[in-house]
Parts: structure tokens; C-alpha cells; sequence
């Protein structure tokens, strides 16, 4: 049996499956510009800590957390000893803390001096 032109061919256009799709363009991914206003950077051998315009990032050995400020409620901060303790209150409920160790007491000072600012330039006007 001899099967003549169009087997297989449903009643569609002739000539196959008609043009091929258009070729994949990627969508750029957009580049975070970087944020602007003051930062607090802190680190020690096992923690960090990181206040900036994007909002909070903490870590603590392995574990690692960035909050942006649309998530947070409030940030408070203690002075130590030595270092500087961090609680980040979200507006859904949880709360992190991490608490960083300095070198040299001058340093935990520095430290205590530094942060205020910067957590009161992003906190302004919330309640």
C-alpha cells in the first residue's frame, strides 16, 4: 500500500508545522544598585553583622539571615563588655539575635558609638 503525500497530516497548513518559534531572549536580570545611606559592618571569628539600606543581615557560625527593612519591626542593639549584641523584631513575630565579640574593648566601643546612628537612620518614623 502505498501512502501519497500528506500521510499523517491532519487538514493543518501545508508544508509541516509552519515557522519555527521566534529564538529565546533572555530577560537581562536587573542589577541591584547599591543601596545608599550609612552601614555598620561587625565581625568576629564566628559572627557578623551587617546594618545598611538593604537592612539586616546577621550570622552566627554556619547560620545566616538577611532581614530587609520592609520585614522589620525594630532593631535594638546592647552594648557588651566586649562587643555588641543585635535583636532584630519582625513584623510577622520572629526575633533573631546575634551578638558580636571584639578584639579590643576600644574596638566594642567604637562599635557602641557607631551603631546608634545607623540603626536610628533607618528606624526613623516607626513605632
Amino acid at each position: 500500500m502505498t501512502q501519497g503525500p500528506g500521510y499523517g497530516h491532519q487538514g493543518g497548513a501545508p508544508g509541516g508545522f509552519g515557522a519555527p518559534p521566534p529564538m529565546f531572549q533572555p530577560v537581562p536580570v536587573p542589577v541591584a544598585s547599591p543601596g545608599t545611606g550609612p552601614e555598620f559592618v561587625a565581625a568576629d571569628q564566628y559572627n557578623g553583622l551587617v546594618v545598611d539600606a538593604d537592612g539586616v543581615h546577621l550570622e552566627q557560625g554556619p547560620h545566616a539571615i538577611d532581614l530587609p527593612w520592609a520585614r522589620l519591626r525594630t532593631v535594638q542593639f546592647q552594648p557588651l563588655d566586649a562587643g555588641v549584641s543585635v535583636t532584630a523584631v519582625t513584623v510577622d513575630g520572629p526575633v533573631y539575635t546575634c551578638a558580636v565579640r571584639a578584639r579590643r574593648r576600644s574596638q566594642a566601643r567604637t562599635w557602641c558609638a557607631e551603631l546608634p546612628p545607623v540603626l536610628a537612620h533607618y528606624l526613623r518614623g516607626r513605632a
